[in-house]
């Protein structure tokens, strides 16, 4: 299979064959074939797609159980970290694992948190790629 299109394209509409046919040449262009092709595609789904980074959330975040539904919604999504309360009314924490659901684990807390949560902002720092999680769960800490 080429560029992820079907080999046999007899029953495809024009469009279809005419971006089949520029896929085809295309490929004949730069010299690739579709193994080629394969262990490229295979090279970058081997590549690790683990990130981490670190949020500070703020408005009425305190008191409304947000650091429970923090630690329900990223276990949900099968990420890694921590969420605690701190001294200056707001949460803070650490959010890794897979880049596409650590950014909507950070959807989620800038736009949702817990019901009764009043979320006036959300920082995110020190975004980074890892080769691997550094904590075995995600949890509340004090």
């Amino acid at each position: 299979m080429l560029l992820g299109l079907p080999p046999d394209i007899s029953h495809c509409n024009m469009r279809y064959k005419y971006v089949c046919g520029f896929a085809t040449l295309l490929c004949l262009l730069m010299g690739l074939t579709a193994s080629q092709e394969q262990s490229e595609e295979q090279q970058c789904a081997d590549m690790p797609n683990l990130v981490s980074v670190e949020y500070e959330i703020h408005g009425n975040v305190q008191g409304v159980f947000f650091r429970a539904y923090t630690e329900e919604q990223a276990s949900r999504l099968g990420l890694v970290g921590w969420v605690r309360n701190t001294r200056r009314g707001t949460v803070e924490g650490v959010v890794q694992g897979q880049r596409e659901l650590v950014h909507q684990m950070k959807h989620w807390l800038e736009h949702t948190g817990s019901p009764m949560s009043r979320i006036s902002r959300a920082t995110f720092r020190n975004q980074k790629d890892i080769s691997k999680l550094e904590f075995d769960r995600f949890k509340i800490t004090f």
